[in-house]
C-alpha cells in the first residue's frame, strides 16, 4: 500500500545514517512473511501472516520522544525501552487479526501470546513463564509503559497511525488499544498461564519458531544485508546433482582393496533402500547407517542426502537443507573438507583428476573457494568470512558473523554443540538459528557421543523436529546407541553384523588389573626402544597426556639427543616423532599435527593423546594402548588402528591406570558406564572387531536398562512448563570446573595478532571495535586454549574482547 505521509521516526542508527521506523517494521514483516512461505509446515500460510504481524508491530514502543532521544543522544534510559509496549501491542494486533478474519478458534487461540512473548524478548533471552520474578510478572510492572503511551499520544499518535493504516493487512484503531490496555495486560496473563498449565512440548517448539524468524529477520535488515539478493544467491543451489557422489567416487577412488569392495557394498546397501522410501518419503523420518569405523560412513551419508533431496523435492514439493553434525571440533575440517571435495564443480578449468594434482596449498585455496550459501561451516573457531559469488552482496565482517550464525546455506557442517543448544534453548543468539533447522535431511555423525542421560531429552526433539518440522534425521556410528526404539527407526545397513564380522583389523587386548602410572610409563617407552611400530596412547586427562608426553621426551633425548621442534611442536627425533593431541594444544597446531600424523606415512609416529582422536579422526596406528573407559569411547579408540587393514591385525590393549594415590583415571566417566564396561569385559582376555557388534549391542540394552532419565525428564518437563531459564541450563557435555582462556603468544604470527588485538583494544566505539575483532578472530582463536581457572594465576590475564 503506497503513502504520502511523511515519516520521521527512527529505529537504527549506523554511523551518522539512520533507518525510518517505517521502512524496518516493513522489511522485517515481508521477510519473516517470506521466510516461512518457504518453509513446507503445517498452516504456513497462516503462520506467515502471523510472523508479518509480528515483524510489523515488534518496535511500536519505539515510537516515543524517549527511544528517538536515545538513538540521538546513545543514553539508554528506563523510559527508552521499547520490548514491553511494542509486546503487547502485538497481541492486541494479532487477536485483532484473527477476528477480523473469523479464525480466532481453539487451534490458534495462543498465537497472539506468542507473539507477546517473543516481541517482548527480541532482545533478550525469554525467562521461565510463571516464576515469581518470571516474564508473566512484567505485565504487573506497567506505569513506565503508561507514561510511554501518553508520549505517543502528545507526539508520534498521527505518525503511528498512518504507519499501521500502510502496513496492516486490518483496520487499527490505536485509541481502542490505548483505552483497552488495561484489559488487555490482565488477558494476556490470562493466556500464558493457561498455555503453560497445557503442558505440551509443541508449544515450546512453537515459540522457538516464531522468536527465531523475528530474530533473523530484525537482525538481518537491521544490518543492512540484502535479503532478496541472499535468497537469489541461495536459490542457485536448489539443483545439486543427486549422483554427485558416485560421479566423484568414480575418479577419486580407482583401486580396489579388500576394505574398498566391502565400503562400496555398504554404500550401494544404503542408497538401495531409496527405491522403498520413494513411494512414501514422509513415512520415513529416522534412519540409521550403523557401520564399522573406516567404513566410509560420510561420503555414504551424504550421497543419501543428495538423493533423498531429490525424491522430497519431487514428491512432497520442497527442497530440504543438508546438515551435517558432528561431536568434535577435531572431525569438522576433516568431514567438511570431504564435501567440499564432492562439491567443486568439475569444469574444464578444475576437473576432480586436476584437483587431486594440484599442491595442497592449492588445493586448500580451491576448497575455499566454494560460496558459503552452498556449503558453510559453524562453530566457535570458525573463519568471519561469508564467501559469495554475488558481487552486489557487500559481506563485512559483522554481516558474515550473522549469516554464519543464522546457518544461511543449503548444506551446514556443524557442531553437536552448536545443533542441539539451537534445538534446546532459552538464548537469544542460539534460536536465531532454528527456522534455517527445519526442512533438512539432518545427518548426526558419532552419534554415540550423546550421553545417555540425554537419549530420552534428544529423542523427542528429533521427533518432534522431524514430524512436526518435515525433517529426517540420519543417525550414523559404528555404535549405535538405543536413542530410537527398533520400530521408530529405519536401519539402512539391514544386516550389520554381516560388516562386522568381515572385519578382522584389530583385537582388543583386556588387561583390567590395576597398573600405577609410573610403571605405564616405563612399559610404554620400553615397547618404543623395543620395536618399529606407530603407537598411540590415549589417556583419560589432559595431565596425564603432559606427564607422559614429558617423561618420554626426557628419556628419549637421553638415548637420541635433543629432538629438533618443528613448526607444529613436533618433538622430531632421530628415529621418530613423539606427537601430543590434546584441548591443551593450540588449536593451530592440532590441525596441523592431525594432518602431518596422516600424511607423512615414512616416519615412525609415537602420539600420546586424550578421547580426541577417538570419534572419526581419520589417522591410523599399528597399536593402541587405551586407559580404560566406556565401552563405545573403547570401540572407537580401537578404530584408529590399523584402519585401512595395512597389516594383518593391529592391537589396542584396555589398561586399567591409576595414579599415586590408589585413584583410576577412568574416574571422569559416569560410574553406571564403567561398571557395565567392566561386567562386559572383565572374564575376556580379548574380544576380536568381528565380535564387536554383539558387545556393542549388550551394552546399550545394559545401559538402557540402567541409566537414569532424570535429567531428560526435568528438560522435557521444563519445555512443557515453558521454564524457558529452565531449559537455557541444559549442556550436553558436562564442564566440572570452570575455565578460562588463555592467548599463547608462541610465534611470530602469534605476536602480529596480539599486536592487532591490543590496537582494537584501545578503539573506543564498542561497534567498530567488535567489527574489527571480528575480522581476526579466527586467526585469534587458533592460539587460544581453555584452561582450569584455578590455573590462572600461572598466566597474565587481559580483559576480554568481543561481545
Amino acid at each position: 500500500m503506497s503513502t504520502s505521509f511523511s515519516f520521521s521516526l527512527k529505529s537504527h542508527k549506523h554511523g551518522i545514517k539512520y533507518k525510518l521506523l517505517y521502512e524496518h517494521l516493513k522489511n522485517v514483516g515481508e521477510t519473516s512473511k517470506k521466510n516461512i512461505l518457504s518453509k513446507k509446515i503445517e498452516n504456513s500460510e497462516l503462520f506467515a501472516e502471523i510472523s508479518c504481524l509480528i515483524g510489523i508491530s515488534h518496535d511500536f514502543g519505539k515510537g516515543t520522544t524517549y527511544f528517538q532521544k536515545h538513538l540521538k543522544e546513545n543514553k539508554k534510559t528506563e523510559k527508552a525501552y521499547h520490548g514491553k509496549l511494542s509486546s503487547i501491542f502485538g497481541y492486541y494486533l494479532i487477536k485483532k487479526y484473527l477476528e477480523s478474519n473469523n479464525i480466532l478458534n481453539s487451534s490458534n487461540q495462543f498465537l497472539p501470546f506468542v507473539a507477546w512473548l517473543v516481541i517482548l524478548k527480541h532482545h533478550g533471552d525469554i525467562g521461565n513463564l510463571m516464576d515469581r520474578d518470571g516474564e508473566l510478572e512484567k505485565l504487573n510492572e506497567l506505569e513506565t509503559v503508561r507514561e510511554q503511551i501518553e508520549d505517543i499520544k502528545r507526539n508520534y499518535f498521527d505518525e503511528l497511525k498512518a504507519t499501521y493504516k500502510n502496513l496492516s493487512p486490518i483496520e487499527i484503531n490505536l485509541g481502542e488499544f490505548f483505552s483497552e490496555f488495561d484489559n488487555i495486560c490482565v488477558e494476556i496473563k490470562e493466556k500464558g498461564e493457561e498455555l503453560a498449565i497445557a503442558r505440551e512440548i509443541k508449544n515450546y517448539f512453537l515459540i522457538l519458531f516464531f522468536y527465531s524468524v523475528l530474530l533473523d529477520a530484525d537482525k538481518l535488515d537491521a544490518s543492512g544485508i540484502d535479503f532478496e539478493l541472499l535468497e537469489r544467491e541461495k536459490e542457485r543451489w536448489n539443483q545439486i546433482p543427486a549422483d554427485l557422489v558416485d560421479r566423484y567416487k568414480a575418479i577419486r577412488f580407482t583401486d580396489a582393496t579388500d576394505i574398498d569392495i566391502i565400503r562400496n557394498e555398504a554404500y550401494y546397501e544404503v542408497i538401495s533402500n531409496l527405491r522403498e522410501i520413494k513411494e512414501n518419503p514422509g513415512d520415513t523420518r529416522v534412519l540409521s547407517i550403523e557401520l564399522p569405523t573406516g567404513c566410509g560412513k560420510t561420503l555414504t551419508a551424504f550421497s543419501f542426502a543428495l538423493k533423498m533431496r531429490e525424491i522430497v523435492r519431487e514428491k512432497i514439493g520442497f527442497t530440504p537443507k543438508i546438515i551435517y553434525s558432528l561431536p568434535f571440533l577435531s572431525i569438522i575440517d576433516q568431514n567438511a573438507g570431504v564435501l567440499s571435495e564432492v562439491l567443486l564443480e568439475p569444469d574444464e578449468i578444475c576437473t576432480w583428476e586436476k584437483f587431486l594434482d594440484m599442491s595442497e596449498d592449492e588445493r586448500r585455496n580451491k576448497l575455499d573457494s566454494i560460496p558459503s550459501s552452498l556449503l558453510l561451516k559453524h562453530h566457535h573457531l570458525v573463519d568471519v568470512k561469508y564467501k559469495t559469488e554475488d558481487e552486489e552482496l557487500d559481506i563485512d565482517a559483522e554481516k558474515s558473523l550473522l549469516l554464519i550464525e543464522g546457518w544461511h546455506s543449503e548444506i551446514m557442517v556443524t557442531t553437536f554443540i552448536q545443533f542441539f543448544h539451537s534445538l534446546i534453548t532459552n538464548r537469544n543468539k542460539a534460536a536465531r538459528k532454528f527456522h534455517n533447522m527445519i526442512n533438512s535431511i539432518i545427518i548426526l555423525d558419532e552419534v554415540q557421543s550423546i550421553p545417555y542421560e540425554y537419549w530420552r531429552l534428544v529423542k523427542d526433539c528429533l521427533a518432534h523436529l522431524a514430524y512436526t518440522y518435515n525433517c529426517w534425521i540420519i543417525l550414523m556410528t559404528a555404535t549405535q546407541p538405543f536413542i530410537f526404539r527398533e520400530r521408530e527407526i529405519k536401519p539402512l545397513i539391514t544386516h550389520k553384523e554381516k560388516y562386522f564380522e568381515k572385519f578382522n583389523r584389530v583385537k582388543y587386548l583386556v588387561k583390567l588389573e590395576a597398573e600405577e602410572f609410573s610403571k605405564f610409563k616405563e612399559r610404554i617407552l620400553a615397547e618404543i626402544l623395543n620395536g618399529d611400530e606407530d603407537i598411540a596412547v590415549i589417556v583419560n586427562t589432559i595431565s596425564a597426556s603432559k606427564d607422559l608426553h614429558k617423561f618420554l621426551r626426557k628419556e628419549l633425548k637421553g638415548i637420541y639427543g635433543e629432538a629438533k621442534i618443528g613448526e607444529r611442536g613436533i618433538a622430531e627425533f632421530k628415529h621418530l616423532w613423539l606427537i601430543n593431541l590434546s584441548t591443551h594444544v593450540l588449536p593451530v597446531h592440532r590441525a596441523g599435527r592431525i594432518r602431518e600424523i596422516k600424511e607423512r606415512g615414512d616416519m615412525r609416529k609415537i602420539i600420546i593423546t586424550t578421547q580426541l582422536i577417538e570419534a572419526g579422526v581419520d589417522i591410523s596406528v599399528d597399536r593402541i594402548y587405551r586407559d580404560f573407559a566406556p565401552f563405545d569411547c573403547i570401540v572407537q579408540s580401537g578404530g584408529r588402528c590399523n584402519r585401512n587393514g595395512e597389516k594383518e591385525e593391529g592391537i589396542c590393549e584396555i589398561v586399567y591406570l591409576k595414579d599415586e594415590r590408589n585413584r583410576g583415571f577412568c574416574n571422569i566417566y559416569d560410574s553406571t558406564l564403567m561398571d557395565i564396561t567392566r561386567e562386559i569385559l572383565e572374564k575376556k582376555n580379548y574380544v576380536g572387531e568381528n565380535e564387536l557388534g554383539l558387545f556393542i549391542q549388550k551394552y546399550f540394552e545394559m545401559t538402557l536398562d540402567r541409566g537414569s532419565e532424570e535429567k531428560s525428564k526435568g528438560n522435557l518437563e521444563a519445555m512443557r512448563r515453558l521454564n524457558f531459564s529452565d531449559i537455557g541450563e541444559f549442556k550436553l557435555i558436562k564442564g566440572d570446573r570452570p575455565k578460562i582462556d588463555v592467548f599463547v603468544e608462541i610465534d611470530d604470527d602469534a605476536s602480529r595478532i596480539w599486536k592487532d588485538y591490543e590496537e582494537i583494544r584501545s578503539i573506543e566505539n564498542r561497534f567498530e571495535r567488535k567489527n574489527r575483532f571480528l575480522e581476526i578472530r579466527n586467526e585469534f582463536y587458533n592460539y587460544v586454549i581453555s584452561i582450569d581457572a584455578k590455573d590462572a594465576e600461572k598466566v597474565m590475564i587481559e580483559p576480554y574482547l568481543g561481545q
